[in-house]
């Protein structure tokens, strides 16, 4: 019997691409996708963990206007999953956020300090600590900014500012993030749990770019102005931030290929 592999949140933006690269791989296990599955509730868990499982994906537990919502989703979902797993031989991966890490000036390290500053990157940090106390075998990715055609507001953004000719706001010109395009992140992600790693936690990012170099080198290669305006947000409050994924690229032995620069210019033109 092949390994069962129960994908939590299978539905949902990385779950689908996640799903559609894992069924080209042979050998790589059963996917269980349940169609839905309240993760606030432990019986909805267990009823898909059966003693084939060997590894839960757990993609759920994302960015929500219901605070409570949100919180019993990442908290009280990850505390059951934990709670299923106990005394059973499952691996299970919880994507986290680079968001734990808060305000940076310097490149966060997996064992860096964690500051969360909104209510999203707080919870996400709960549980993670969950996992960090529990006895069971976990791996937490902490997650950069993914972008693709389809889900990425830079370009957008940017692109109807410029087609309408209208100003581009910015919360603050200096703002760092750290962006990963979905295919990268995908195959990333793929090679990870096909190896033995060695750590419990790992970035998974790319790029740390600072805003304002990112819009001034975009209407350089497409010759045009891009006009903005600054609202000059505190950058701890935003936060700026940058990360450091080394530790995961040099043990998987791979990077990611994309660069957001070149994708953007691409978008623009095509």
């Amino acid at each position: 019997m092949k390994k069962k592999i129960l994908i939590i949140g299978g539905k949902g933006y990385i779950g689908l691409k996640l799903t559609k690269e894992l069924k080209k791989i042979k050998r790589i296990g059963k996917l269980i996708i349940p169609k839905k599955i309240d993760v606030r509730k432990y019986r909805n868990i267990r009823r898909h963990v059966d003693t084939d499982v060997r590894l839960i994906i757990n993609l759920s537990g994302q960015i929500s206007k219901n605070i409570k919502l949100m919180k019993e989703v990442i908290v009280k979902g990850n505390e059951n999953i934990i709670k299923v797993c106990r005394n059973k031989n499952i691996l299970v991966y919880y994507f986290s956020t680079s968001l734990v890490y808060g305000y940076s000036k310097k490149n966060k390290k997996e064992y860096s300090s964690t500051t969360p500053m909104d209510f999203y990157s707080k919870y996400k940090l709960i549980a993670e600590q969950k996992y960090a106390k529990s006895d069971i075998n976990f791996k937490i990715v902490r997650l950069g900014n993914i972008y693709n055609g389809k889900k990425n507001w830079i370009g957008q953004i940017i692109k109807e500012s410029f087609s309408n000719q209208k100003k581009l706001y910015l919360t603050n010109k200096n703002v760092y993030r750290n962006y990963i395009h979905i295919d990268d992140m995908i195959k990333i992600f793929i090679r990870m749990i096909k190896k033995k790693l060695k750590y419990n936690i790992y970035n998974l990012g790319h790029e740390n770019i600072k805003l304002i170099n990112l819009i001034e080198s975009l209407g350089k290669k497409l010759n045009i102005n891009i006009e903005y305006y600054d609202q000059k947000l505190n950058l701890k409050k935003i936060p700026s931030q940058k990360i450091d994924s080394s530790r995961l690229y040099s043990e998987i032995k791979y990077k990611p290929k994309i660069k957001l620069l070149g994708y953007l210019v691409k978008k623009f033109y095509y």
